[in-house]
């Protein structure tokens, strides 16, 4: 419970230094963080997930994002139940694969990926004005997945920019269209 307190402590006070200008209200920001928390807790408390399973979590506006690996088709369908009853999500996401959970390497890949997914977004953002931070980016698989609030075509855009990077097998999106 100390973490869920210190990643809360966290986010409200990037939220108060401007680091992440979204489209979202500061509510759902919050919202967002604590149910990424959340999840997390409620789904490795349950004697059903184990070590075998390997769970990314990413909210944006109500809507959450469950990537990784599980190891059978039951615990995948049982993650999706457990984010569904969150009061503070609309839409669950599960882009989780039944298999054998990422070694050390293939995370320091994604990681490695993601981080090279943002250094791009940061340095040419393809989205006339706006700062590269409203885009949230997960990497499992080499798969790159985007959430953030955006027109189609800024969407289209940003997938556009990071197809080509090196280690980047998909790009999904997981946009909240606004237009």
């Amino acid at each position: 419970m100390l973490a869920s307190a210190t990643v809360l402590a966290v986010a409200l006070a990037l939220a108060a230094c401007g680091a992440s200008p979204e489209r979202r209200t500061f509510g759902t920001f919050i919202d967002d963080q604590a149910a990424e928390v959340k999840i997390i807790d409620q789904l490795y408390s349950r004697p059903e997930f184990d070590e075998r399973d390997h769970i990314k979590v990413e909210a944006h506006n109500r809507t959450l994002l469950l990537a990784g690996e599980t190891s059978s088709a039951e615990k995948k369908a049982l993650a999706t139940r457990v984010a569904a009853e969150l009061k503070a999500i609309d839409r669950v996401v599960n882009e989780l694969a039944v298999m054998p959970p990422a070694d050390l390497s293939d995370k320091t890949a994604n990681s490695y990926i993601t981080s090279k997914v943002n250094t791009r977004l940061a340095l040419s953002n393809p989205i006339e004005g706006r700062e590269g931070g409203r885009i949230k980016v997960m990497t499992a698989r080499g798969i790159v997945y985007l959430m953030g609030s955006v027109t189609r075509a800024e969407g289209d855009a940003v997938a556009d920019s990071i197809r080509d990077i090196r280690g980047v097998v998909k790009v999904v999106k997981v946009f909240d269209y606004i237009d």
